[in-house]
C-alpha cells in the first residue's frame, strides 16, 4: 500500500492563489469572447450578407484579453518571486486588478455590443 506524499506548504500557499485566478481569467475570457459585437449596417433580407453574418469587430474585447492574460501572468511571476511575507498583499492587490480589469471589460463589451442597425 503506498501513502500519498502530502503537498509542501509553499506549493499548496500558491494553488489556492493560482487556481481560483486562472479559472476565474479564464471564464472571463470565455465569457467576453461570447458577446456578440455588431457587424455593421446591415440591409435585413433573407439571407444575410455574408458581411453581416460575421460576429463582428473584435477589437474591444481583444485589448481586455490581452489585459487579462497579461495580469494572470504577472500574478503567476509574483507568486513565485515574491517573499512569502509579502504575497498575499501583492497577490491580493494583483487579484483585485485582475477583477477590476475584468468588470470594465464586460462593461466596455456590453456597452459596445448594440445589436447592428437594420434598416429596410
Amino acid at each position: 500500500m503506498t501513502t500519498a506524499t502530502p503537498i509542501p506548504a509553499r506549493t499548496r500557499s500558491l494553488v489556492w492563489w493560482l487556481a481560483p485566478t486562472g479559472l476565474l481569467a479564464v471564464a472571463a475570457i470565455g465569457v467576453l469572447w461570447a458577446i456578440p459585437r455588431p457587424a455593421q449596417a446591415c440591409i435585413m433580407i433573407y439571407p444575410t450578407p455574408p458581411e453581416c453574418a460575421t460576429g463582428g469587430d473584435p477589437t474591444t474585447v481583444i485589448a481586455f484579453l490581452v489585459l487579462i492574460v497579461a495580469l494572470y501572468a504577472a500574478i503567476v511571476t509574483c507568486a513565485l518571486l515574491i517573499p512569502a511575507r509579502l504575497r498575499p498583499l501583492v497577490l491580493g492587490v494583483l487579484s483585485g486588478a485582475l477583477g477590476l480589469v475584468i468588470l470594465i471589460g464586460l462593461a466596455v463589451t456590453l456597452a459596445a455590443s448594440q445589436s447592428p442597425y437594420y434598416y429596410y
